[in-house]
């Protein structure tokens, strides 16, 4: 299997007043031609996609072109994003119903069934044998529940992976 892990896009970023969208544009029309020239099964993307919660208009065009046209150039490959401290988690995942549509799953926020964590929505199959743990971003008020963050995550990551090794 053939994976591509990408983090920290950061798109519609400015550095000391100095928009970078060239060198967004430049990077993602890299990044697709390289997932076609190496027949990449999965991208990856792994937070911070945009520089702030409340990206511009022609960061978040960027973003869904890339998507349209690496999933266009590439029908079998499996995307899966996962929102960063920078991303707004809803933001990021409200698209989700349209995105799974083209094979790109979309981690943004926790979700919860009968009051409880839904963790098997996390484990994303990358094929018959392999499954990705897509964790958005944590925030304390996720892990409210435990006694302090640091064993919030542990307890967290911990109940996630026994559940994956439990699906196979």
């Amino acid at each position: 299997m053939r994976i591509i892990h990408t983090a920290d896009w950061h798109l519609g970023q400015t550095f000391y007043n100095y928009n970078r969208y060239k060198e967004h544009a430049v990077f993602l029309d890299w990044l697709c031609c390289t997932i076609k020239e190496r027949g990449t099964d999965v991208l990856l993307i792994a937070g911070d996609v945009f520089d702030n919660p409340n990206p511009s208009a022609e960061a978040q065009k960027m973003y869904y072109n890339f998507l349209r046209r690496v999933t266009g150039e590439n029908e079998d490959l499996k995307i899966v994003i996962i929102a960063g401290n920078h991303d707004s988690a809803a933001r990021i995942e409200a698209p989700s119903p349209l995105l799974d549509f083209f094979n790109v799953h979309v981690s943004g926020v926790l979700h919860y069934v009968d009051g409880k964590r839904d963790y098997d929505r996390m484990i994303v199959p990358l094929n018959s044998n392999t499954c990705c743990l897509a964790v958005p971003y944590l925030r304390y008020s996720d892990l409210s529940d435990s006694e302090n963050y640091s064993k919030g995550v542990a307890d967290f990551y911990a109940e996630l992976y026994r559940r994956a090794k439990k699906k196979g």
